[in-house]
């Protein structure tokens, strides 16, 4: 799949806590589906994502797995509030994020500049095997 085909296909999905197809997703569920369809890759999860523990848990346990990244296409880009990783998504071009940004709002395409006023900081990482 293209990556305009699944943003096509993505935009606009609602969001579901620990959800990861193309019913729903939440933002973690978003990036595994990204990486599944257009970069024909499989990311190692820790259990404690489909466990329900809560996201800062689940990024430490997969932060392992990822490196210091520029704000380039295919990268994700992680926002933190204060200290704490709060929300993920991924860089579909040098300047915007896809998504999900939580209940009510479902996936969606913003300006990096817009959600980087949101948080606290910014941080952009490419996957181990990339």
């Amino acid at each position: 799949m293209t990556k305009e085909e699944f943003i096509r296909r993505a935009n606009g999905l609602p969001w579901a806590d620990r959800a990861c197809s193309f019913d729903a997703v939440d933002c973690w569920g978003l990036v595994v589906l990204y990486y599944r369809h257009v970069a024909g890759m499989e990311l190692h999860q820790t259990p404690d994502y489909e466990d329900g523990h809560d996201f800062i848990t689940c990024y430490e346990g997969d932060r392992v797995f990822w490196q210091p990244g520029a704000r380039n296409e295919g990268n994700i880009a992680v926002f933190y509030r204060g200290a704490h990783p709060d929300h993920v998504g991924v860089v579909i071009d040098g300047n915007r994020c896809l998504h999900s940004r939580g209940e009510g709002e479902g996936v969606r395409i913003d300006p990096l500049p817009v959600l980087e006023r949101f948080f606290t900081k910014t941080e952009f990482l490419q996957y181990g095997d990339i």
